[in-house]
């Protein structure tokens, strides 16, 4: 009887870990919703502070797509006028920066996803993966419950499925009413190393997206604060020519 109650026991914990882990995907499910929508274009100005001073606000035009199972994205600063021309492509795991002070394009190893975008607190994965959905290369732990920007949240950990992945865990905080996105830490050696907090959203065709958010980092006196100007979905201005080398090379 006693090994039988110990068993019972054991599958209940399995169970729970289980069901646990589905209520985690669920979540990161519905909240990566606002990010998984097609031919979004969208303009927005990002102000870098470093030891509290603004930089000169870049203005950056953004495109990304899916098609075919492969997700894209293109990232065209026009202001200010030693960033204008420069241009961000990303598909899939393929990142080429196009520069506008020569005009050069340039493909770039995988790692350098990792590097900083125009000088900001974010990288080029982070402004290139949105299209997939934040938690796509992660596997989702529920952590509990907590309290973030005043919100009551569902805490998850989301760790990398590989050493591909940008983070090697991300700890995010989803509203429990309306499954929004409000923090996200991000870890690298143990170590969070910076977290981006959402505000200002708006319901755009159905969809509910951040039109500001802040980058905050934790290993150097820098922010970077992101507003969203214009936000579109399935977007005629989205075009699948942009999303080639050839493109980039015809920015001016």
């Amino acid at each position: 009887m006693r090994k039988i109650l110990i068993s019972l026991l054991l599958l209940t914990v399995l169970c729970i870990g289980f069901l646990a882990a589905q209520t985690a995907q669920e979540i990161v499910n519905r909240a990566d919703a606002s990010f998984k929508v097609d031919r979004v274009f969208s303009t927005s100005s990002m102000t870098v502070y470093k030891s509290g001073e603004a930089q000169p606000v870049q203005e950056i035009e953004s495109y990304t797509m899916q098609k075919n199972g492969k997700s894209y994205s293109l990232s065209i600063y026009t202001a200010p006028r030693r960033m204008k021309g420069t241009a961000n492509l990303m598909i899939e795991d393929d990142l080429w920066v196009r520069f506008g002070s020569t005009g050069r394009t340039r493909k770039l190893s995988s790692s350098a996803k990792k590097n900083s975008a125009g000088g900001s607190d974010f990288s080029y994965a982070d402004m290139g993966d949105s299209g997939q959905g934040l938690s796509e290369k992660y596997t989702p732990r529920l952590a509990g419950e907590e309290t973030a920007l005043g919100e009551s949240c569902y805490k998850i950990e989301l760790i990398g499925k590989n050493s591909d992945v940008p983070y090697e865990k991300m700890v995010v905080f989803i509203t429990k009413d309306t499954y929004r996105y409000i923090k996200i830490d991000y870890f690298e050696n143990n170590a969070n190393i910076k977290s981006m907090t959402f505000y200002d959203y708006k319901t755009v065709n159905g969809t509910d997206y951040p039109f500001r958010y802040i980058m905050e980092n934790h290993t150097k006196p820098s922010r970077t604060e992101v507003e969203v100007d214009v936000f579109e979905t399935d977007s005629s201005r989205v075009q699948d020519r942009f999303f080639t080398t050839g493109y980039l090379e015809s920015i001016r």
